[in-house]
């Protein structure tokens, strides 16, 4: 392996890194939003019941529907995230498998192989965890695809 491919190969395992952590502080965020939403619709649903100011009412239900939009936005990311790693980690699932025992231990002397091969088999479980179904991937590259025709117009 030569020191261009460890280097790319290091900065894509970077860019994993930095894209899941963006992909749980998401997932993180979702839940709290759901939990927000429930609140306020069982709040929504308490005061109708009560038949109390039309105004604040109102208002939470706007409340209720800008977080519902937010919700929908943020699980539309997430969805395109989940591509994004899953394509991450094929790319450097490529760049591992070119990698021999023999070649590590030859130029990479202080790189326990054990471990290399662990964090492989790790990237290799969470690229079949993340893999979407055939449709998703299909709709997620015609929309790329017509992004790119606009971009070029």
């Amino acid at each position: 392996m030569q020191e261009k491919e460890i280097l790319e190969l290091n900065q894509d395992l970077r860019n994993y890194v930095r894209d899941f952590n963006r992909f749980y502080d998401d997932t993180e965020i979702l839940k709290d939003l759901g939990k927000e939403i429930e609140d306020l619709r069982k709040q929504v649903t308490r005061l109708e019941k009560t038949d109390t100011n039309d105004f604040h009412l109102e208002r939470l239900k706007e409340i209720h529907n800008k977080k519902i939009d937010l919700y929908n936005e943020i699980l539309a990311l997430d969805k395109h995230n989940i591509i994004i790693l899953w394509q991450e980690t094929s790319k450097i699932l490529k760049t591992m498998n070119k990698v021999s025992d023999e070649d590590l231990r030859n130029n990479h002397p202080t790189l326990d192989i054990k471990m290399f091969r662990k964090l492989q088999a790790d990237i290799k479980g969470k690229n079949k965890s993340l893999k979407p179904p055939f449709k998703v991937r299909l709709k997620y590259k015609i929309n790329q695809l017509f992004n790119w025709r606009r971009c070029k117009e």
